[in-house]
C-alpha cells in the first residue's frame, strides 16, 4: 500500500497536479499571450484561478517582462498549466524561440500567431479551451489547422531539411484560422496551401469545402484520404485516394472530378512556391533527400510532379 501511495503522488507531480491549499498563494496561468509595439514588449496572462482574469505586463525586453511577471497580486505565478501560448508574428524568431525554451521546463503547449494585436484577441478568447475548441472545430470543418506544440515549433527550427510553422489565427467577430506562417522565411501560407500540407503529411484524413460549378457553391466532404509519396527517376509521384460526398447535389461525379482538379492544382500550387521561395513543410523534399543524400532545391525545381488521386463517390453517406 506505501509503495502505491508513492507511485500516486509521483505520478500527480509529473502531471502538473497542484494541491489545492497552494493555490492560493500561486497565480495559476492557462493562457499566455505575447506582443511588441510601441517599442515595448507587452505580455498577457490569464490566470484560471482568479476566475479567469487577464494581466498585463510591460518592459522593454522579453527578460524584463517576465521578470515583472514573476508574482501578480502578491503571488507567485505558476506556469505548470500553461497550455496555449500566442505569438506575435513579429516576435517569431530565433531570439524569441530559445527564450521560451529556456523559460519554462515544459514544452507541450500549444502555439498560434497572429498578426492582430494579442489584446484583441484576448479581449475575447483568453481561456485554453477557446482555442482547444476552436481547433477541433477548424480542423474537422476545413481541415486547415492542427495541434501545433512548442516541442514541434522548437524541433522544426533546428532542423535543416523541414521549415517550422505555426497556425495564424484571427479575430473577426469569432476566432478564424488564416492558414500558417513560417518565421524562418517571414511567409504566410493560406487556409488551402496549409491543408494541402497537412494532407500530404497525412496530419488530416477529413475535410469540408465548397466546390464552385456553373457560379454555384456546393458543399463537399472529403474523407478516408491517404497519402503515399515516392520519388524515382527524378519524379516525384503523389497518390491521393478517399472517399467524396455532398448533400447539396445529385451530380456527385461532377463534383467529384472537379474536387480532383482542385486538389491537384493546390498540390501543385503549394510545391511550385515551396521551389520558388525556399522553404519546405510539405516533406515531399525529404524524399529527395533519401535517394540524394543532398539538400538541394535546384534538384527540387527540376523534379517532376506525377499526381495521381482517385476519390470515390459515397452518395448520402453524411446523412446516414
Amino acid at each position: 500500500m506505501k509503495k502505491i501511495i508513492i507511485f500516486l503522488i509521483i505520478l500527480l507531480i509529473f502531471l502538473g497536479y497542484t494541491p489545492y491549499h497552494e493555490l492560493n498563494s500561486l497565480a495559476v496561468v492557462d493562457t499566455l499571450g505575447i506582443d511588441y509595439y510601441d517599442n515595448k514588449y507587452h505580455l498577457y496572462l490569464n490566470v484560471i484561478n482568479n476566475n479567469n482574469k487577464v494581466y498585463t505586463v510591460t518592459g522593454e525586453s522579453l527578460g524584463e517582462v517576465f521578470l515583472k511577471a514573476r508574482n501578480i497580486d502578491n503571488k507567485k505565478t505558476y506556469y505548470k498549466h500553461l497550455e496555449v501560448v500566442i505569438f506575435n508574428t513579429k516576435l517569431l524568431d530565433k531570439t524569441t524561440i530559445n527564450f521560451f525554451k529556456d523559460e519554462f521546463t515544459s514544452i507541450d503547449y500549444l502555439v498560434f500567431a497572429t498578426e492582430d494585436k494579442v489584446s484583441d484577441l484576448f479581449l475575447h478568447y483568453h481561456k485554453r479551451k477557446d482555442y482547444k475548441n476552436f481547433i477541433k472545430k477548424e480542423k474537422e470543418m476545413s481541415g486547415s489547422i492542427i495541434n501545433t506544440t512548442f516541442k514541434e515549433l522548437l524541433s522544426s527550427s533546428s532542423d535543416d531539411i523541414k521549415d517550422a510553422f505555426i497556425p495564424l489565427i484571427s479575430y473577426k467577430n469569432s476566432l478564424i484560422s488564416k492558414g500558417s506562417f513560417i518565421p524562418s522565411k517571414n511567409i504566410i501560407l493560406n487556409k488551402k496551401l496549409t491543408r494541402t500540407s497537412f494532407l500530404l503529411n497525412e496530419k488530416i484524413d477529413t475535410f469540408n469545402t465548397k466546390i464552385k460549378i456553373d457560379n454555384k457553391s456546393y458543399e463537399v466532404v472529403l474523407y478516408d484520404l491517404k497519402t503515399k509519396i515516392k520519388y524515382k527517376d527524378n519524379t516525384l509521384n503523389i497518390k491521393i485516394t478517399g472517399n467524396l460526398d455532398s448533400s447539396d447535389s445529385k451530380d456527385v461525379t461532377n463534383l467529384k472530378n472537379n474536387a480532383i482538379k482542385m486538389l491537384e492544382n493546390d498540390i501543385k500550387t503549394l510545391l511550385n512556391t515551396e521551389k520558388d521561395k525556399e522553404f519546405n513543410i510539405s516533406n515531399t523534399i525529404n524524399y529527395i533527400y533519401l535517394h540524394t543524400r543532398e539538400l538541394n532545391y535546384n534538384t527540387y525545381r527540376n523534379t517532376n510532379i506525377k499526381i495521381d488521386i482517385n476519390l470515390k463517390e459515397k452518395e448520402n453517406k453524411i446523412h446516414d
